[in-house]
């Protein structure tokens, strides 16, 4: 079954943990963790960035891409000290192994005890963590509506 939205496959060992990203990972996460994605992912960028941080990221503009900065740009703005809600670090990768495992229904248990403990920490895999949380929060511009037609009189 091919699936849409953002695709990763990431190394461990011999073997591949497939990640995949689209609406159906809401519906799983709720589903499996009783809690709003999108809420939980707002909750855990206000908890482990700095307020100069955040304030920071706002001067930028609500369009700006993270990815485009310098290095010296990215150290002013103390990304490195950030710490990580491991909980919210858990469930969201098991809600992306169930996406990409879906239709198959898994144990959440037996999701998050699939999940390597060195993932939650690896720079590598948090950087691809950091892909799917851009894709579930960047902002998309709305086309725009076509304007009322009035009759002349």
């Amino acid at each position: 079954m091919n699936k849409y939205g953002l695709v990763k496959t990431i190394p461990h060992g011999e073997d591949e943990i497939k990640l995949v990203g689209n609406a159906m990972t809401f519906i799983l996460y709720k589903s499996y963790f009783g809690r709003d994605l999108l809420n939980d992912i707002v909750g855990f960028a206000k908890k482990n960035t700095s307020t100069a941080t955040f304030e920071k990221i706002k001067t930028l503009g609500a369009d700006a891409d993270l990815t485009n900065l310098t290095a010296d740009e990215l150290a002013g703005m103390n990304l490195d000290n950030m710490e990580f809600d491991t909980e919210f670090i858990l469930n969201f990768i098991a809600a992306l192994i169930a996406t990409a495992k879906y239709p198959e229904k898994l144990d959440a248990a037996e999701l998050i005890c699939s999940i390597p403990p060195h993932f939650v920490l690896d720079q590598g895999v948090i950087g691809e963590l950091l892909d799917f949380l851009s894709l579930f929060i960047s902002s998309k511009k709305k086309p725009s509506q076509p304007q009322p037609m009035t009759a002349k009189r």
